[in-house]
């Protein structure tokens, strides 16, 4: 839009409470977008606030009785179009974040006196309100929505976005996904600034969970189109992580790592988690407990850490199993324990010792469901044996020493041709999760402190902190006792209203792509300040725009993400530099 000459408007009501109502001085309301900043000139303060809503209002009882008189309706439009900026007004609905007067900004907690102006946001507004980039702690993460077009940038403090978890919330297709590229890329410098100025900083790892290789491969739009390189690809700060895959041709195309999971290490917790996505029945999972108990320890079983094998062993997965080294590996171990050659007589077996056990309705549960687990035999698994543990490292135990070694490198877990593999994503999750907060934990018990900061990336995070699962997954450990022990969680979610409330009262930071839900905007909101106003923000969010509100922003904002191309410049330049700089200081010996 044309900048006016003047204020934008002018405040003729409101309280703090439920906002400000603005006259505006254009003739075209269309200029005001929901979620714009603005900023209010009081006597005593700058007031910041941001547009919840617009309208018009006419005259009504007059514009009414014209338009139903008998004049020809030609004539009523002439008349119309020559009165018509007489008989109406146009206004906009302020809620108000922050107020400064010289000093540092802070919440606000007055308002402007009637009439006062309401003018663009300037440059040296944002810089008052939000902070200026430093590339140190503070990165430019968008331009802030505005009336017009917006030349200034909002920055996000990674600094304090790490020290605590944080949420990227919306709906599929909005951005979360470009802008947890962004954040980071963000994290990867700030990194290897403070590290390059304080020796002694604890080094920044990231764990993420990439379910449709866009942080490890290419990023792409929703038609499936390659945008740009991922963060943790070839071309941008690949040798700052390590890429693991249970694809195992992606793994030999794309020259990640293999990531084969070993049942022995699953829990039944973890077996409940997932089971139901199998179709298993409740009566099942009331009894697995049981189930794994006697598999493990009966002495007509003795399976023990193989106790998974006993649900799903027959015949037809014994014939899948023999096809693969590793399976054969698993049935010859199972064989040396148990004496017992024939799978089928195994099985036989088993029910047997079910039935004497824990009685017939519960063998009858027992033979009926675990055929639908036979699902785990469609993904990459493998087993160590202990005489192999004594020289052979699991991926997981890899993936966990990097983490928390000062010489290791971050994580990426690409999916591969698995996306969609709900089942697969959570073990794998839930696996590297558990060993990681033991590790941490036995350090702790030892006397030793982590010497690595350590930020996880958690797509889908319902599956792990929902309100059914929060108390069984290792993630909803981590999320009540590993902040204080340096390890923090990016929630990434559709829906934040399946998370459990704990989980969304621990975000400290929540950037808050489109939802129209009222449960989910209710949830992403929590916690910020003017939450019932800006309500009215959020369903109305175009894609790649993203409220932000907490510590890491002085105060809430809606922004246009940075373009990831940009921010892809951004990270090859820094990426050049550091090379460039490692070749001088090699020349000068």
């Amino acid at each position: 839009m044309n900048k006016l000459a003047g204020p934008l408007g002018k405040v003729i009501e409101g309280s703090l409470s439920r906002g400000l109502k603005v006259l505006v001085r254009d003739e075209n309301i269309e200029n005001y977008p929901v979620g714009a900043l603005v900023v209010i000139k009081g006597t005593k303060h700058h007031y910041l606030g941001v547009i919840t809503d617009i309208g018009i209002e006419s005259a009504g009882e007059t514009v009414k009785s014209f338009y139903g008189s008998r004049i020809g309706n030609e004539l009523k439009d002439i008349a119309m179009d020559a009165i018509k900026d007489y008989v109406n007004t146009r206004f906009i609905e302020i809620a108000l974040l922050g107020q400064s007067s010289g000093e540092m900004p802070r919440s606000a907690d007055t308002i402007p006196n009637f009439y006062s102006d309401v003018v663009e946001v300037r440059q040296e507004d944002i810089k008052v309100f939000f902070g200026e980039e430093n590339q140190k702690n503070l990165w430019n993460i968008g331009t802030p929505k505005v009336p017009g077009e917006s030349t200034v940038y909002i920055p996000v403090d990674i600094e304090k976005l790490i020290e605590l978890s944080f949420g990227i919330f919306g709906k599929s297709g909005t951005g979360k996904t470009f802008l947890g590229n962004i954040l980071a890329g963000y994290m990867i410098l700030y990194d290897d600034q403070k590290s390059s100025v304080d020796k002694e900083s604890k080094r920044l790892r990231l764990l993420i969970f990439d379910m449709h290789s866009e942080y490890s491969l290419k990023l792409r739009d929703n038609k499936g189109n390659v945008i740009a390189d991922g963060i943790a690809s070839m071309n941008l700060f690949s040798n700052k992580f390590l890429r693991y895959t249970p694809d195992l041709e992606l793994a030999k195309e794309a020259g990640l790592e293999e990531l084969r999971i070993d049942y022995s290490d699953l829990t039944v917790d973890d077996l409940r988690l997932i089971a139901p996505i199998f179709g298993v029945s409740e009566g099942f999972l009331e009894h697995l407990g049981e189930f794994a108990s006697i598999l493990k320890r009966d002495k007509r079983c003795k399976l023990g850490d193989l106790w998974i094998w006993g649900l799903i062993l027959d015949k037809d997965s014994e014939d899948k199993m023999m096809k693969d080294i590793e399976g054969r590996k698993i049935l010859d171990e199972i064989k040396k324990r148990t004496n017992v050659e024939d799978a089928d007589k195994l099985r036989r077996m088993i029910l047997k010792v079910i039935k004497d056990r824990l009685g017939p309705s519960a063998c009858s549960s027992f033979r009926s469901q675990t055929a639908k687990l036979k699902q785990l035999l469609n993904y990459p698994y493998t087993y160590i044996t202990e005489e192999e543990k004594q020289t052979k490292k699991s991926s997981i135990d890899a993936i966990v020493d990097n983490l928390v070694s000062e010489n290791g490198r971050s994580v990426v877990i690409s999916m591969g041709k698995y996306e969609k593999e709900t089942p697969l994503y959570m073990i794998m999750a839930n696996l590297i999760a558990r060993r990681l907060r033991e590790r941490i934990l036995s350090m702790i018990v030892r006397g030793e402190e982590l010497k690595t900061k350590i930020v996880i990336f958690l797509e889908e995070a319902h599956n792990f902190l929902g309100r059914e699962t929060y108390r069984m997954s290792p993630f909803g450990e981590i999320a009540r006792e590993m902040r204080k022990k340096g390890v923090t969680l990016c929630v990434i979610d559709q829906k934040p209203s399946e998370l459990d409330d704990d989980v969304i009262s621990m975000l400290w930071t929540s950037f808050v792509f489109t939802l129209t839900d009222e449960r989910d905007i209710g949830a992403a909101l929590m916690g910020t300040p003017r939450a019932s106003l800006l309500r009215k923000v959020v369903p109305v969010l175009e894609r790649q725009e993203v409220l932000i509100h907490g510590e890491a922003v002085n105060f809430p904002v809606v922004v246009k993400v940075l373009n990831y191309k940009k921010a892809a410049e951004i990270f090859k330049e820094h990426k050049r530099r550091k090379l460039d700089l490692v070749r001088q200081i090699m020349e000068q010996g």
